[in-house]
């Protein structure tokens, strides 16, 4: 995985694999509204040794297959 093509490390165990999700992130006004669906999204990297999550809230991600390397500049 790159942002804006640098390669991207675990900042926990350095690890270069993550499984990607999209993650809600809620507030409390529109959860007590019942509005929960119209909060903003973030993508979430979870890492695939260690568990920690590092979420990214704009498109500078670059998902990538690790048997493809990194993509070129």
């Amino acid at each position: 995985m790159t942002i804006n093509r640098v390669p991207f490390r675990c900042q926990v165990c350095q690890s270069e694999l993550f499984y990607d999700r999209e993650v809600k992130l809620n507030t409390t006004g529109a959860e007590l509204f019942d509005l929960g669906w119209a909060n903003q999204s973030a993508t979430g990297l979870v890492c695939a040794r260690c568990g920690y999550v590092h979420l990214f809230l704009n498109n500078a991600i670059e998902l990538w297959k690790p048997e493809s390397g990194y993509p070129q500049p």
